[in-house]
């Protein structure tokens, strides 16, 4: 609830601080005004029909953090959860914000665009916008699980089939193969330090 007692309401950064370089600080604080203009109006209108002028403002203060408690609470979790420090940072804030832009690049009527995008539609609340964002995230995990699983069984199926044509076993296969692409990698990183290596020479030279 937003609200402590009958009159009294908290709202802007009183009721849901978020980081300053979100650029959210402002915009949400003249949101729960307008909301609050809104209440008041409905508040009035209710208590007119009633002939109870007095209860007008105690009416304005349940509406308002009837309206607006979700939405404040969600906006402080998204806020909190998408800025930790450490490894988290990744893990919450940066990973996130590329699966999203490459789902919704690909699947743009199924999958939303980052947080940062849903901030800017219209007529969409912060406690939508999680849910939303939440279930974008179960989707994308099921993707991804569903994309390694088939390469999995592709992959053992490949090696079924060369270990049936080369008559050895499925083992030596696959030994064979990892032990490959270990070489390939090394001489790929050989081949990037010789060409780095080369390019150094030359700038000390020209000089």
């Amino acid at each position: 609830r937003l609200n402590m007692g009958k009159r009294t309401i908290v709202l802007g950064d009183a009721a849901h601080t978020v980081k300053p370089y979100y650029g959210l600080g402002a915009n949400t604080a003249l949101e729960d005004v307008r909301v609050l203009s809104e209440c008041l109006d409905e508040a009035a209108s209710a208590t007119s029909k009633n002939g109870q002028d007095d209860s007008v403002v105690p009416k304005a203060v349940q509406f308002f953090s009837d309206k607006m408690s979700a939405d404040a609470a969600s906006l402080v979790q998204i806020s909190r959860n998408m800025d930790r420090p450490g490894k988290m940072f990744f893990v919450t804030f940066l990973l996130p914000i590329i699966l999203d832009g490459i789902f919704h690049k690909i699947a743009p009527k199924i999958f939303g665009p980052s947080m940062f995008g849903m901030f800017q539609k219209q007529g969409i609340g912060f406690k939508q916008i999680q849910r939303k964002k939440r279930l974008d995230r179960t989707l994308q995990l099921l993707c991804i699980g569903t994309l390694f699983t088939g390469m999995g069984m592709a992959a053992k199926a490949g090696v079924k089939a060369v270990a049936k044509v080369i008559g050895k076993s499925e083992g030596f296969v696959f030994a064979s193969t990892a032990a490959m692409a270990a070489a390939a990698m090394l001489m790929k990183k050989i081949v990037v330090a010789a060409t780095s290596n080369k390019s150094i020479e030359e700038a000390v030279e020209k000089k």
